[in-house]
């Protein structure tokens, strides 16, 4: 079914690009809850963000139609899309207003009792995971994100990707082992 479900969304794309509405309409009936799922795993604050960026990514979808090139599945492409957008939102918050030490503290509860050194250590070692994540083969960073940051079951990234349940069990085994063997390589610890 998996399949039939990629090779559908294929010619939805090609309905698409010649600019049926009604192959928009399907793509963003098929999609638009499990994206909006997805944002607001990466957008967890309580605000309008994650519907503004998943309608954000269709609108582009739409109004770049005829330039799309979409390499692989279309799911992958629209929830990379809706990933990078988070994080471009993200980012901006970030510029417009940076949180004091004081309020990061606050967000982060379990670091509260932690002396400064922890807290830099604690920092260090989540950059050090996020640079990991970034080497990691592009479909199994993918699974790895999907699962981790999107909250995924196995089977739902299975179906998504259009791959095998055993694909999607290997993907996850080799990143987690990656990044622990160069975690502990680098002195860090984490507990995947």
């Amino acid at each position: 079914m998996a399949t039939a479900t990629s090779s559908s969304d294929q010619q939805l794309l090609q309905a698409l690009v010649s600019g049926h509405e009604a192959a928009f309409d399907a793509l963003f009936t098929r999609y638009y809850a499990g994206l909006l799922r997805y944002a607001k795993t990466l957008l967890p604050y309580p605000t309008d963000a994650a519907e503004d960026v998943t309608a954000d990514v269709f609108c582009a979808v739409w109004t770049n139609r005829t330039e799309l090139n979409v390499q692989g599945a279309v799911a992958a492409y629209l929830y990379t899309a809706v990933k990078h957008r988070c994080y471009d939102r993200l980012r901006q918050q970030r510029r417009l207003a940076p949180a004091p030490e004081e309020e990061v503290l606050e967000q982060q509860p379990e670091a509260a009792y932690l002396q400064p050194d922890q807290v830099l250590a604690y920092h260090e070692l989540s950059e050090r995971l996020l640079q990991l994540i970034e080497q990691l083969p592009p479909r199994s960073r993918m699974v790895f994100q999907l699962h981790r940051d999107g909250n995924l079951t196995y089977e739902d990234i299975s179906a998504l990707l259009d791959i095998s349940l055993n694909s999607v069990k290997t993907h996850m085994f080799r990143a987690i082992r990656f990044l622990k063997e160069s975690l502990y390589v680098s002195g860090s610890q984490w507990s995947g």
